[in-house]
């Protein structure tokens, strides 16, 4: 957690981005081996089959992700939780607590 307070906001911006393309490849990579799937499957070839790039558009959403224009809730993330425990922790007495062998 100190890491990533650590971080500037640009840096944090960059991880998040970074989670998002990733996430984004593995979504493109189940829809493409789904899709491969289901071409094998099928006995008849008769009618032409979808693109892979109907059920999920991998370079729609990487453009949203680098542009920001990404339709996702932003989270308010409220620490005040977290620095509340923190300050607990400070004046707690750790001798008391029986250590497991």
């Amino acid at each position: 957690m100190n890491l990533i307070y650590s971080w500037s906001p640009r840096e944090y911006r960059n991880f998040l981005q970074g989670a998002q393309l990733a996430k984004i490849d593995e979504y493109e990579r189940q829809v493409q081996s789904a899709w491969i799937g289901g071409m094998v499957s099928k006995q008849k070839k008769s009618r032409k089959e979808n693109p892979p790039k109907k059920y999920f558009d991998a370079e729609k959403a990487r453009k949203e992700v680098l542009s920001g224009t990404n339709n996702t809730k932003q989270m308010d993330i409220d620490f005040t939780l977290y620095d509340q425990m923190r300050e607990e922790l400070k004046t707690f007495n750790w001798q008391r607590v029986e250590k497991k062998s």
